[in-house]
């Protein structure tokens, strides 16, 4: 008699799995241990680049912990896709819409879904009825065209210039709250952003000085 397992069940799992015959499944490969999201948490901004950092990269490097340098590549992956690492500059990430925020933190695997907060509250009354998911995980939230990050009761934003805060001392606490986006679930992350290398930028640096020098001796 065959044993009923429910949908999902490890025992449907392992029914499903098929394999070459003769040959038995590598046991040593398991699935990637995908972190929990830690309420109440956020990460003090590391901006490893020489400019500033603005809202947007700054609200993922807060709630993500990657350094401003590659959460700007992922934004020039979503904006400009993977190509972009062949352009002669680095196209500069300063205003950022609520569409690529999203796509970014999902790139470091994190998914979550936008909400709009109704009535338009200050920040210092949503911060105080929020509730769910709201009011523990990390979130975006809008700010009028400004965005800042939030986890339980810390505080990220270039305001605080990229310290995290006690939430009662935000600055802006009476700006006006259009939307949240919520962080309901960590995933895999992407396996790789792209990005300018130290090495093609001194190659293209080193090919410049170059075509000046040959054309300083031809003058002459």
């Amino acid at each position: 008699m065959k044993r009923k397992t429910t949908s999902g069940s490890i025992s449907s799992i392992t029914r499903s799995i098929r394999r070459t015959p003769g040959k038995k499944p590598d046991a040593t490969v398991a699935a990637p241990v995908v972190p929990a999201i830690l309420p109440g948490r956020l990460h003090d901004v590391v901006n490893d680049t020489k400019s500033r950092a603005f809202c947007g990269p700054t609200a993922v490097a807060a709630i993500t912990g990657e350094p401003v340098s590659r959460v700007r590549d992922a934004f020039r992956l979503v904006r400009y896709g993977a190509n972009w690492t062949s352009r002669h500059r680095s196209p500069p990430v300063m205003g950022t819409y609520p569409h690529e925020v999203e796509s970014v933190l999902r790139l470091f695997g994190y998914v979550g879904i936008w909400r709009t907060v109704e009535g338009l509250p200050t920040l210092a009354a949503y911060l105080e009825g929020r509730e769910g998911l709201q009011r523990t995980h990390p979130c975006v939230v809008r700010v009028k065209r400004h965005v800042v990050a939030v986890s339980g009761w810390v505080f990220c934003d270039t305001l605080s210039k990229g310290q995290v805060v006690d939430a009662d001392q935000a600055p802006g606490r009476r700006k006006r709250v259009k939307e949240v986006f919520v962080i309901t679930r960590r995933v895999a992350p992407a396996a790789h952003i792209p990005t300018k290398t130290a090495a093609v930028r001194t190659a293209r640096t080193t090919a410049r000085r170059g075509t000046v020098a040959d054309m300083t001796a031809m003058a002459r």
